[in-house]
Parts: structure tokens; sequence; C-alpha cells
């Protein structure tokens, strides 16, 4: 197999290190062809007629508490009795 050679990089002590400035010139402003655009709005979608509730809905929405109030008394009454007879 060849073997590579290679020679070891000397390093330059900062003092011998020549100094290298980059020029400072201000770039002159330019200014844009054409000045930006306000960032346009969403636009607002159009306003749905609110339906009003009829009492329909009130009625049903009792009766359903009522079933999940009567659920879980009964659930409880069952529990209750069921712990009593251990």
């Amino acid at each position: 197999m060849a073997e590579e050679m290679t020679e070891p990089v000397q390093a330059v002590p900062e003092e011998e290190a020549p100094k290298q400035e980059a020029p400072k010139q201000e770039a002159p402003k330019q200014e844009d062809p054409k000045p930006e655009a306000p960032p346009q709005a969403a636009p607002v979608p159009a306003e749905k007629p609110k339906k009003k509730d009829g009492p329909a809905l009130t009625v049903l929405t009792v009766l359903l508490v009522l079933v999940g109030v009567a659920d879980l008394a009964l659930w409880g009454l069952a529990g209750f009795y069921f712990l009593g007879n251990l």
C-alpha cells in the first residue's frame, strides 16, 4: 500500500502575520423602485344569519340532563345496595 506523505502545516505567529483590512466603503443607499405594498388582510367571511333557538331545543336539553341525573342516581343506588350486601 502506498503511504501518503504530508508536510506539517507551519503556524505563523500573530505578530508576523500580515494584517489585511478590508477598505471601509459605504455602499450608496438604493431606493426600491416600487414601494412595499401593505400586507393584505384576510377577507372577512359573510356573517351567517343567526338562527333563533326554538322551545323544542330547550325542552330536549332539559330532558337530556334529567335522564343523565336519573342514570347517575340509579347507578349510585345500585352501588350502595351492592356494597351493603357484601
